[in-house]
Parts: structure tokens; C-alpha cells; sequence
């Protein structure tokens, strides 16, 4: 991807002797946008593939967990800045841009983290568009450079497994709107994103300063007004909240991240050993006493270097990637996610001068075209792959992904396959596009260690209890109905809870160890 940027970033320049429009041309640029539809199409159909197999789960990561918890004290009209039990006490520690588009999925019973996927992709749909326009104008190297980024982008594996945990894509369509609004000289608007960036993830913060001295060389003029917007934009969000209760709000932001980096993550871990930048080489030398001080006089060089570049008319955006660089490498804890931030805006200053940019009247609107394709995009993917109603064959390979826990290996006697559970709880991951009323029916045989005995089994959906069933001696089918409030659109888990479990060596039914309590063979849901 560095390579690609390196070789886009002077976009204006053409190949020599490449005609400028032409058949040829219009016929590669048909090409290229084929080729670049299905990189972002299996790109989306991979990070949702994530989010429809792997539901939110705290001991993966809490933040997506504190943000609904989160909405829905909100909903409730209460104050979301307050402690949550996740099951270990946390805080809201983000400002209300980064939470508030989540309300939107929230509202709709569908998986919160189809917003994660549109941000995640916004990005890569602006590399395409940025690519095809290059081909219609008969630049190849830079749309070859540009397909490079786009796929270097979809086909990363870290970004792949963000989609399942990750909070900060929200904001990334917000990244390049304030990148192509500073790149087309819009500096009221820029103000107001950068604000907005702030509003959104705090270490934006350190991309202000940068900001300022761009405004400065630029207009020498409105500075303080400019100055004035950005100061509005960060504050305004949050004022409700300050007013609201400005205790918790300032705990919220930075007492609970300072307590829990340096009480817990920096004294009970070693996870910021093993990050990248300076921090983590820091403790591992333990000079946790200096990780302040050194961010203070990293931060003091990044920026009299990037002043001396403005003087010298170089572009703001990559100086204030720098010094998003700096500081996410001097942070309290550098973690990797926290590095995309750097790299989208690099990724989005070198698309603000591509042809497709140009031709767009307003950075505003190619953002919003940018933005509803990318929408689109999830949304029709997602349509294509989330099934309406659906059955899973346990047992076999295909449904191996959606046995999230509990479940021993696939079995099969004659015809049948199937699974059984071991211990008394299992939980099953259920994609469904629809919240509609619906029938969970389950094809299932209790392993019991005498006749005449049965087993109990409690079925719980979303948190949302659905019913409780005997099970006789022999395969039936179970049938559970969950009305609208336990589904969402996108992945649902059923668990089960059964009242015993038994080992066949201990009972006497054989040499099988293992602690048996159900086996399943087949999960139909069945809209009604």
C-alpha cells in the first residue's frame, strides 16, 4: 500500500504519449471498474462474513458492548456517560459522533456493526472511483498504483478481523471529507470536520495544531473564525453531556483511560510490550515515568518540523498524518487499530487530487455519492448472503462456522449428521435479515443415562429467553417461538442450556468420556 501511495500521490502526472480520452481508454476504464466492483464486493462479503459469525462478545473487545449499552441508555433518557457492568466496569469513553450513527442500525434491530462495514469500506469505494477515472483519462501507471491501494486496503487481514470489534470505522468517511475539504481549499468546512474528528476520537486532537498552521500560511485571513468553528465543532457534541453531568463526562474521556492503562494495562500486562511505537519500548525498559514526557517533546519537534515544511508551501495533509503518527506512537497504548487512522488520511490526501475529485463540484458532494455508494454496496451484499429464514445441517462442514461454542465434533450415523454438546450450555450464531416473529425448531436427542430419565433444555435467544422444553429418549424436534424484540437483522445467537450433563464411561454406555448432554442435527428458523 505505501508503494501504491508513493506512486499516486502526484496524480496530475500522465504517462508520456497516453492519450487523454479515447476508445481505448473508455474501454479500460471499463476494465478497471469490473475489476474493481469485485475486489470491493469480496472485500464487503468478507468483513460481513465476520459480523454474520462472530457476535459482540466483551472477552473479544468491549468497546462496541459500552457503545450499545451505551444508545440504549440514551433511548432511555438517561445519561450514557456513566459506568457499565461489561461484566467488569467500564465507561463510554467516546465522544457522541463516534456512538450517535450506531442509533441508526440500533433503531432498526440490526447488528450495529453494519455501520462498521460501510466506514470500513467508504475508503476502498474512493480508491475505485479514483482508479477509474485515472483509466478514463488514459493515466495507467497511477490507476494500476491505485487498484494496489484498493486492493492492499480489502484484502488486509487486520482490517478484516477490525469488522467483528471495530468502533473507529464510523468516523473514516469523516477523515476524508475533512481531507478533501482542506485539499480544495474549503477551510470553514475543514474547520468544522476537524472538530467533528475531534468530537469523534480525541487523539484527533493532535492533528489541530497542524490545522491551524495550515489555515495560517493559506488565508492569513479568518483565522480566528476558523479557529472559532473547529472549537464549536468539538464542543457542542458534548455540551448536552458537560451540563448534563460533567463529572462523569470528564471520567468518561480521560480519568477511566488513565487509571486503566496505568493501574491495569501497564502494571497487570504486557500488552503494550508488544505494540508499535515508542511507548512500548518504553515500559519494556520500565521508563513508564517518562511516556508523557517523552509524547510532550515528540510532539513539540513533529510540529516545529511540519511548520518549517508550511513555510515552504509543502500540502498540510501529510504533515498532520505525521503528527497523527507521533502521537498514536507516543499514546498511553498504541494499538494497532489506532494506526488506520494514519494511513486513511494519507490514503484520502493522495485521492484529493485524483481526476474523479476534480471533476466533482464539491468535495461535499463526492463525498456524499462516495458515502451512499459504499452504503449501497453493504447493503446489497449483505441482502445477498444474511438468509431470510434459514437451516443449519449440524454436523457438517458448512455449519461448523455457526457453532460458536460448546459443541464437540461433527458425527454422522447413516444419514444423519449431527454434533453433540458437551456441558450444559452451547450457543448456535444465527444470521437472519429479518426481526419478524419466528419458529426455532430443533432436531435433537438427549443423552440419557437410564430410561425413564429426560433432560431439560432452555433455549435464550439475544438474551431474550424463548422457552424451555423436556427431552424424551429418542431424535424430536423442538419448536421455540421468538417474537420481534429477540431478533436483529444481521447475526443473532441461541444458546442452549441444558439441566445435566453425563459422560458414557461413567454412566456405562461405553468408553466415551466426553460430558454428553445433547446432540443436534438440524436448526430451522421459520419466519410466522
Amino acid at each position: 500500500m505505501n508503494l501504491g501511495l508513493v506512486l499516486v500521490w502526484r496524480p496530475n502526472t500522465t504517462n508520456s504519449g497516453a492519450p487523454t480520452a479515447s476508445h481505448i481508454s473508455n474501454t479500460v476504464a471499463v476494465g478497471v471498474a469490473i475489476a474493481a466492483g469485485c475486489v470491493l464486493v469480496v472485500a464487503a462479503h468478507a468483513w460481513l462474513h465476520q459480523i454474520l459469525t462472530i457476535p459482540n462478545d466483551p472477552q473479544r473487545a468491549d468497546m462496541l458492548i459500552v457503545v450499545q449499552q451505551g444508545i440504549r441508555r440514551m433511548l432511555q433518557g438517561k445519561n450514557p456517560y456513566t459506568i457499565y457492568h461489561v461484566p467488569w466496569d467500564a465507561p463510554l469513553p467516546y465522544g457522541p459522533v463516534l456512538w450517535a450513527p450506531y442509533v441508526v442500525p440500533f433503531l432498526l434491530r440490526a447488528d450495529i456493526r453494519f455501520v462498521t462495514v460501510v466506514g470500513e469500506i467508504f475508503v476502498p469505494v474512493a480508491c475505485a472511483l479514483g482508479a477509474v477515472t485515472n483509466a478514463t483519462g488514459g493515466r495507467w501507471f497511477t490507476t494500476a498504483a491505485w487498484m494496489s491501494v484498493l486492493a492492499a486496503v480489502c484484502f488486509n487481514p487486520d482490517l478484516e478481523r477490525f469488522a467483528s470489534i471495530g468502533h473507529t470505522p464510523v468516523y473514516w468517511p469523516l477523515i476524508a471529507l475533512f481531507a478533501w475539504l482542506v485539499a480544495t481549499n474549503r477551510w470553514d468546512g475543514a474547520a468544522i470536520a476537524m472538530g467533528l474528528l475531534v468530537a469523534a476520537r480525541t487523539t484527533m486532537i493532535a492533528v489541530v495544531p497542524v490545522f491551524l498552521m495550515a489555515v495560517l500560511r493559506h488565508t492569513r485571513t479568518n483565522v480566528l473564525r476558523r479557529l472559532a468553528l473547529t472549537i464549536l465543532a468539538a464542543v457542542l457534541p458534548f455540551l448536552p453531556f458537560a451540563i448534563w453531568d460533567g463529572p462523569a463526562l470528564s471520567y468518561a474521556l480521560y480519568g477511566s483511560y488513565q487509571n486503566v492503562m496505568k493501574k491495569f494495562v501497564w502494571a497487570s500486562t504486557t500488552w503494550v510490550q508488544h505494540t508499535i511505537g515508542i511507548t512500548g519500548l518504553l515500559l519494556s525498559n520500565r521508563l513508564s515515568g517518562w511516556v508523557e514526557a517523552v509524547q510532550i517533546v515528540v510532539m513539540l519537534a513533529v510540529y516545529a518540523t511540519c511548520w518549517r515544511a508550511l513555510r515552504h508551501d509543502r500540502p498540510p495533509l501529510p504533515w498532520m498524518a505525521l503528527s497523527l503518527l507521533a502521537f498514536s506512537m507516543t499514546t498511553l497504548w498504541p494499538v494497532t487499530y489506532i494506526y488506520f487512522d494514519v494511513f486513511l488520511l494519507l490514503i484520502c490526501a493522495a485521492l484529493a487530487g485524483t481526476p474523479w475529485l476534480e471533476r466533482a463540484r464539491h468535495a461535499f458532494g463526492a463525498w456524499l455519492g462516495t458515502l451512499a455508494a459504499a452504503s449501497l454496496l453493504v447493503i446489497a451484499t449483505a441482502w445477498a448472503i444474511v438468509p431470510g429464514d434459514s437451516t443449519l445441517d449440524v454436523g457438517t462442514p458448512a455449519a461448523r462456522p455457526f457453532l460458536r461454542s460448546g459443541f464437540a465434533a461433527d458425527e454422522r450415523e447413516g444419514e444423519r449428521t449431527f454434533a453433540w454438546v458437551e456441558g450444559r450450555h452451547a450457543s448456535i450464531v444465527v444470521p437472519r435479515r429479518s426481526s419478524r416473529r419466528a419458529t426455532v425448531d430443533l432436531e435433537c436427542l438427549p443423552f440419557l443415562p437410564s430410561e425413564g430419565s429426560t433432560q431439560q433444555m432452555s433455549a435464550v435467544l439475544n438474551g431474550v429467553p424463548i422457552g424451555t422444553a423436556v427431552l424424551a429418549g429418542a431424535w424430536s424436534r423442538v419448536s421455540f417461538t421468538a417474537p420481534p424484540p429477540a431478533w436483529q437483522i444481521g447475526v443473532n445467537e441461541l444458546e442452549l442450556f441444558l439441566s445435566s450433563d453425563v459422560s458414557p464411561a461413567q454412566s456405562g454406555l461405553g468408553a466415551d468420556s466426553r460430558q454428553l448432554s445433547v446432540a443436534v442435527d438440524r436448526l430451522t428458523i421459520q419466519s410466522r
